[in-house]
């Protein structure tokens, strides 16, 4: 069944927090040797490293650009590494990287790692940094378009298209946040689910922009190690096979983006990702979506057709994409519940992919997970890459 080139066959992560003292190498050392003990190979069996670009860290981009990290963790058996930068859909990149390596013969086993500490880095860097990340700098920067701004242009389109009301939107939130309280990995572990009443009772930052719904900069890393399917399936042990994929582009202006064209990229981009995969929507059991806001996430779910057009919003704030509801979704809450780490946001959701096809998702596991619908979007949103994962090749 489908086009299976690659598989995941090791993890690994650390809880995101705030923890300035928490080096950025202290976490790359952590997950890698986490991600290659999971997989069940030697550290030496690894023979690429394709590093998630680091946004907003000039020097450890710097450090790992120019080869370090697999001389830090005597990878002696390593042939080449690099880093790759697609804002969001970095991780995916890595992932083509890798088959590519792999298909070819430069690698046997290919290690991704991602890491980002946003505590270390002073305030007015931060601000000026995804001010202008993803933001046309004659077109939107001087006038004040932040991403703050454009989420919220897309919750109004939207809500004027479908009827949907801010307390459907904040119900977002809920759902993703019952999620992040379960998983332990999540900068709101076992912290208080709000309410759609306590989000819209937060700061109102661009209508119908809540507070909380926004996210939070935090400090985290994930890992995996990748080889090929055939190699996976000698292995005798949990692994996720790649499927099937696809992609579309929109623009590199968000404001000059089409948001019917966004709407059908997402559609299409499921349809053509699970044909060459074999299985239908009716087959998936967990849609693992990664949209860095909440309020894109009903735009995405009417458009893969889990819930009617105009009623995205409505089966939020039902419970249905929240945990215990019928509809698994986001199981790690997306950034807005795991906390957001830049790029690593999307590492982490495939690493939740895996996680939850290997079994290994603890009380947050999807029962009897099977195929895993997963996507990323780069930079600002400028394309959707869908992909579909399976426990068999």
């Amino acid at each position: 069944m489908g086009n299976s080139n690659v598989a995941i066959i090791g993890i690994g992560e650390v809880p995101t927090r705030i923890m300035p003292e928490r080096t950025r190498w202290d976490i790359l050392y952590d997950i890698c040797m986490e991600a290659i003990k999971d997989s069940g190979l030697d550290k030496n069996d690894i023979e690429a490293v394709i590093n998630v670009a680091p946004q907003a860290q000039p020097k450890l981009a710097a450090e790992l650009s120019f080869g370090k990290l697999p001389e830090e963790l005597g990878l002696k058996g390593c042939k080449d590494t690099c880093v790759c930068n697609a804002g969001g859909a970095s991780t995916s990149n890595c992932i083509r990287l890798a088959e590519q390596y792999i298909a070819s013969g430069i690698a046997k086993a290919v290690l991704i790692p991602h890491v980002t500490v946003h505590s270390t880095i002073p305030l007015e860097e931060q601000i000026n940094f995804f001010a202008k990340a993803g933001v046309d700098m004659q077109w939107e920067y001087p006038f004040g378009t932040t991403y703050n701004i454009l989420m919220g242009m897309m919750a109004n389109r939207y809500m004027h298209e479908t009827g949907a009301k801010p307390e459907h939107m904040a119900s977002v939130v809920t759902a993703l946040r019952s999620w992040a309280t379960r998983d332990p990995n999540s900068f709101f572990y076992q912290k208080k689910v709000p309410t759609p009443e306590m989000v819209m009772e937060s700061s109102l930052l661009n209508t119908p922009l809540h507070k909380r719904e926004s996210n939070i900069l935090g400090d985290g890393g994930s890992a995996m190690v990748l080889v090929s399917a055939d190699d996976a399936g000698k292995m005798n042990k949990p692994v996720a096979y790649k499927l099937g994929e696809s992609v579309r582009y929109f623009s590199g202006t968000p404001v000059l983006r089409d948001f019917y064209k966004v709407a059908e990229g997402f559609s299409v981009t499921a349809t053509e990702a699970m044909a060459e995969a074999g299985v239908t929507k009716d087959d998936i059991s967990l849609w693992n979506i990664y949209m860095a806001y909440p309020m894109n996430h009903p735009i995405m779910a009417e458009a893969l057709g889990v819930a009617p057009i105009g009623e995205g919003a409505k089966y939020f704030a039902e419970g249905r994409m929240s945990f215990g509801g019928d509809i698994p979704w986001s199981t790690i809450g997306d950034a807005p519940g795991r906390g957001h780490t830049g790029s690593g946001v999307s590492t982490a959701m495939y690493v939740e992919t895996a996680r939850q096809l290997m079994g290994k998702a603890g009380e947050r596991q999807v029962k009897n997970c099977r195929y895993v619908y997963q996507n990323t979007a780069g930079g600002s949103g400028f394309n959707n890459i869908a992909t579909v994962w399976g426990k068999e090749a």
